[in-house]
């Protein structure tokens, strides 16, 4: 029964899809004995009375067996009974005889008779597998039955119950319901695809969240596979793109980058700090081809910028910008605790200002409201810290929202900036110190 009602209901769909009055109309005009019973035909077929329209449609025939209309809409009306075979035999006696301005449009119908034939079958054994208590073998048997032609949504609408209701494979469920939407934009059942979308989007958020985070440990060859699960969970989702930006950066190969900044602009999601924080991206800005091929990518205007973004200079400004909004904080501590990771005396403030020192190595970090300190440490921390580039240890250590800088030299043993909106921001800040940190000429050793 459930076979049926799905028939019934996609052979009007697919007749609607063909567009009844489709044939070229130069085709149409051709004059024959069966003009009359040609135009009559294609009416009632319009009007989903497909015994009539055959009736009509085999007097037509029966005047001249030559005239493809006739045989055209033979076939049509055969197909609108469900009777496939028949349908697919006069389609194809339309197809031999058809003049070369209506081929296509006869193809077309011999191609759509042919997939819900396919389709047919395929939901035939579908329904059986089902009453067996096979489900996954009865969506992908649905599945095939849409994919026969894409003709036929009621089948890729039960396949994605199957997948998500029970089966529990939302990712499946999700690439049959965008196919359909993208397949028949507009339509009853590409509204029905969407809005069953928007009820698997939160696990797909999920499911798409948790590979990138795996996908962001590895390196790129094998990240690729786990950022395309994300990208099949929930394609929308930014991070996907954006991790392999950075993994693709992290590789050294400006092939790899320059794919994956086309993938951001095709999804609009340059956004010139992340650029300018992606490693070895100022190295990259100074060769005149790759500058050309980027260039190309995100407009002579934006490069100019980014190239600015990624300088020094504009490392440090990105840090301004970043405590003036309040994102930035600044930790000391002293004194650790033997054996645990607590500091005896410790300060925390926000930072409300950064800027270059006259040195170039050296960045002086402004201090505003107290966050929390120990009892005994007030008196440590002053209106403004310098974070000295020049050691060793002035190379960032990123650990979650704390990016530790090491020790200073006034006694404290650990200096770090604190980041809110973690993980988001703990990275480009980390990238952006390193940067400054590379670009600071090294102390030259004294020789012996």
């Amino acid at each position: 029964m459930h076979r049926q009602r799905l028939a019934a209901r996609l052979a009007p769909m697919a007749l609607c899809a063909l567009a009844i009055s489709g044939l070229p109309s130069a085709a149409l005009a051709l004059q024959g004995a069966n003009d009359v019973q040609i135009e009559a035909s294609k009416q009632l077929l319009s009007e989903d009375r497909y015994i009539e329209a055959l009736a009509v449609a085999k007097d037509a025939l029966r005047v001249d067996p030559a005239d493809y209309r006739a045989s055209y809409y033979v076939a049509m009306a055969y197909m609108g009974l469900q009777q496939y075979d028949a349908a697919e035999t006069q389609a194809n006696q339309a197809l031999a005889q058809a003049p070369a301005s209506a081929r296509a449009a006869v193809e077309k119908l011999a191609f759509t008779i042919r997939s819900l034939k396919q389709g047919n079958q395929n939901v035939g054994a579908a329904d059986a597998a089902l009453a067996e208590g096979l489900i996954g073998k009865a969506a992908r048997l649905y599945e095939d039955g849409w994919a026969a032609g894409r003709n036929a949504p009621d089948y890729a609408l039960k396949a994605a119950e199957l997948y998500s209701g029970r089966l529990n494979q939302p990712v499946d469920a999700a690439r049959v319901l965008r196919q359909v939407r993208e397949s028949l934009p507009g339509s009853p059942a590409a509204d029905s695809a969407e809005a069953e979308l928007g009820k698997l989007q939160p696990v797909l958020r999920q499911i798409a969240t948790a590979k990138v985070q795996e996908a962001a440990a590895l390196p790129l060859d094998e990240a690729r596979a786990v950022l395309g699960a994300a990208a099949a969970a929930d394609p929308s989702y930014p991070e996907i793109y954006r991790t392999q930006a950075q993994l693709a950066a992290a590789s050294g190969s400006a092939g790899e980058l320059e794919a994956s900044l086309k993938e951001l602009a095709r999804r609009n999601l340059v956004d010139l700090d992340f650029l300018a924080a992606l490693p070895g991206m100022a190295g990259l800005l100074e060769d005149p081809q790759f500058l050309l091929r980027l260039t190309d990518i995100i407009g002579a205007s934006q490069a100019d910028m980014l190239k600015t973004a990624a300088s020094p200079a504009g490392r440090v400004a990105y840090l301004a910008r970043l405590a003036r909004a309040g994102k930035l904080g600044f930790f000391m501590g002293a004194r650790q605790v033997k054996g645990t990771s607590n500091y005896r005396f410790w300060s925390r403030r926000k930072v409300s200002g950064l800027q270059y020192a006259a040195s170039g190595c050296e960045i002086v970090v402004s201090l505003s409201d107290q966050l929390g300190a120990s009892a005994d440490a007030y008196g440590y921390m002053p209106a403004s810290r310098i974070i000295d580039l020049r050691p060793p240890t002035a190379l960032a250590v990123r650990n979650s929202s704390a990016l530790e800088l090491g020790p200073t030299n006034d006694g404290w043993q650990i200096t770090a900036l604190t980041v809110a909106d973690a993980p988001q921001l703990a990275l480009p800040v980390w990238s952006a110190l390193r940067q400054l940190h590379a670009a600071c000429p090294r102390p030259v050793r004294k020789a012996r």
